[in-house]
């Protein structure tokens, strides 16, 4: 396996499809945490994730649990516990994650949805370093306020 890189959850930035498409695309950015480490990793994203993690980033509080709390709780209820996220390949231009267990295990899980049950666990979240060093050829997403509501 590759070397794991530490990374923070930066936040949500956004991307206009076109001058002439008003859609827009979502994108997670990852930084890596070392000093010195500039590299950064967006990865695309439904609006569902982006809006669920942008809530969590914000520590936004609902009386109802939300899918990714509802999650975490779950785990909780098992007897388990989230240790870690990784971000380990990328296959076909899609990104694949793992979330691992207390007790060793690992689930094969979409990078949205880990690194959204990560922000809400607390969890630490690593990258592995090839993907850090890829040029960075993709979109160029720029900075979003705030998630849509």
């Amino acid at each position: 396996m590759a070397e794991m890189v530490p990374v923070t959850i930066t936040g949500i930035v956004r991307e206009h499809v076109s001058a002439t498409d008003p859609r827009e695309r979502f994108y997670i950015r990852l930084d890596a945490t070392a000093d010195g480490d500039s590299r950064t990793l967006f990865i695309g994203v439904g609006d569902a994730e982006a809006i669920s993690l942008g809530f969590s980033l914000q520590g936004a509080d609902f009386r109802r649990p939300m899918t990714y709390q509802f999650m975490a709780s779950l785990i909780e209820a098992a007897g388990a516990e989230v240790r870690s996220v990784r971000v380990t390949r990328m296959a076909e231009g899609i990104f694949y994650a793992q979330v691992l267990l207390r007790g060793g295990a690992v689930v094969d899980a979409r990078p949205s949805d880990a690194i959204n049950l990560a922000a809400v666990t607390g969890a630490p979240v690593s990258v592995a370093s090839d993907l850090l060093d890829e040029e960075e050829t993709g979109p160029h997403p720029q900075p979003a306020g705030h998630p849509p509501a």
